[in-house]
């Protein structure tokens, strides 16, 4: 064997060890809460895997402790570090500042805004989203309810969502929100007439 094709084999065998041992870490970081570590040594962080540790600690129907609520900040900013685009992770820093004061503070309704602001529209968390935010109708400023109004119209233009729509009406327990939504729909509905 010449000693260039021994070089590019041995050059093969190196980056197929190394795929193999990233594909490793980066599972390890996705199951293991968004970090692989090797002692005090981050190998590798995942955003994927903050928000699959996070996500579970504010989704049960009982309200999480405050202890339970920093951690969820925690791996919610972890998850922002890795990828600033995470509208899960911005939404879950809007949700525990409700929690922690009973309402959205300004930093709460920046994180809310902030979610719009990356992702004006989400098939995935735009329902949760306008539900969150028209029960807490109160607290939004003019251009944060402008958006909240664009997602619901943009909702709207898929047929499958208008129902969905509909049936999240009644189940908001904020009156102003309530009615913004039906308005909303109201006017939704008599353009679909026309």
């Amino acid at each position: 064997m010449s000693p260039a094709r021994a070089w590019r084999l041995a050059a093969a065998g190196v980056l197929a060890g190394v795929t193999l041992a990233s594909s490793i870490v980066g599972v390890v970081a996705l199951q293991s809460g968004g970090e692989a570590r090797l002692g005090p040594v981050a190998l590798m962080r995942v955003a994927a895997g903050y928000d699959r540790k996070a996500i579970p600690i504010l989704a049960g129907p009982a309200i999480p402790s405050p202890k339970q609520r920093r951690e969820a900040v925690r791996l919610s900013r972890g998850a922002i570090s890795q990828f600033p685009y995470d509208i899960g992770a911005w939404l879950r820093l809007a949700y525990v500042d409700y929690l922690d004061h009973g309402g959205l503070t300004a930093q709460g309704l920046a994180d809310l805004k902030r979610s719009y602001d990356l992702i004006a529209v989400d098939p995935e968390l735009g329902f949760w989203r306008v539900r969150f935010a028209l029960e807490n109708s109160y607290s939004l400023p003019p251009d944060l309810r402008a958006s909240v109004r664009r997602e619901v119209a943009a909702m709207w233009v898929n047929p499958n969502h208008r129902s969905d729509l509909r049936k999240m009406l009644p189940t908001i327990q904020n009156p102003a929100g309530r009615l913004s939504l039906a308005l909303w729909l109201n006017r939704l509905d008599a353009a679909v007439a026309k």
